[in-house]
């Protein structure tokens, strides 16, 4: 995932999982003098919740000796997503819908703003999970298709994404931040009781329950689907978006579509 001199950009939420995604990266990469570590955080501009989850950030980078960065919706997109769920009367998707695609988007020209050659994130197991059967339930199979990529494969013009974490269970890691107590931000989003996500979490902590070992098993299939689809691709279907030029698999990619709705 990682090379010895890699500038390496850690996403960093205020939450339990970057918490300890940045704790551990930071005491692996003392041992490689050449590489660099940049926290760096998204403020997608909700009320409340953000400000307090960016102090978590804020001392927990300050705690490891690093500077934390922050790039906002606002900044970047000329909204915050308070301001783009107030006016989103007649619009059916959710916020975290838009919340996902324009972190995403953040995220990168962030790593790339910072000359990062690398983006670390705080998933772990139980979410990667949950994301490979969402995109199975919604039939989604460009999304599956681009389940946890190598590095080695990633497109022209993104950051390459690593998941250090990804295959630690959400009760480690809980254990693991509270041992250390890491400063982190434990409450909830205020729009994330609408999430499709919540279902699927419900259901898979039941089955992890009843049947321990669904959750790896769900996430190693979705790394097998991943692989076989790029084994069968005769050149991909990722272009670049005409109006902004990023990395897209339609003509206008997800932000440009989303910013247009609420223009007009």
């Amino acid at each position: 995932m990682l090379k010895e001199d890699d500038r390496i950009a850690v996403a960093i939420s205020g939450g339990k999982d970057s918490a300890v995604l940045l704790h551990i990266l930071q005491q692996i990469e003392e041992r490689f003098p050449e590489s660099e570590i940049v926290p760096v955080t998204i403020d997608e501009g909700i009320h409340g919740y953000r400000d307090q989850a960016l102090e978590s950030a804020r001392n927990l980078s300050t705690s490891l000796g690093l500077d934390l960065q922050v790039f906002s919706f606002k900044d970047l997109f000329g909204h915050t997503l308070d301001s783009i769920i107030a006016s989103r009367e007649g619009i059916s998707l959710g916020a975290c819908s838009y919340c996902g695609v324009f972190r995403r988007r953040a995220l990168n020209v962030a790593a790339e703003r910072l000359g990062a050659d690398v983006i670390a994130t705080g998933h772990n197991m139980d979410d990667e999970a949950q994301t490979v059967l969402m995109n199975v339930l919604r039939g989604d199979s460009s999304r599956l298709a681009r389940t946890n990529v190598k590095r080695n494969r990633s497109i022209e013009g993104l950051v390459p994404r690593v998941k250090p974490i990804m295959v630690l269970s959400e009760r480690d890691i809980v254990a693991y931040s509270h041992v250390l107590d890491l400063p982190y931000h434990d409450v909830p989003c205020p729009y994330a009781t609408e999430a499709y996500r919540n279902d699927v979490r419900h259901f898979l902590n039941e089955m992890e329950h009843k049947r321990p070992g669904t959750l790896i098993t769900l996430l190693r299939s979705g790394e097998a689907i991943s692989d076989a689809f790029q084994k069968i691709s005769t050149g991909g279907t990722m272009g670049y978006c005409e109006r902004c030029g990023s990395p897209s698999p339609s003509k206008v990619c997800k932000v440009c579509e989303l910013l247009d709705k609420m223009e007009n």
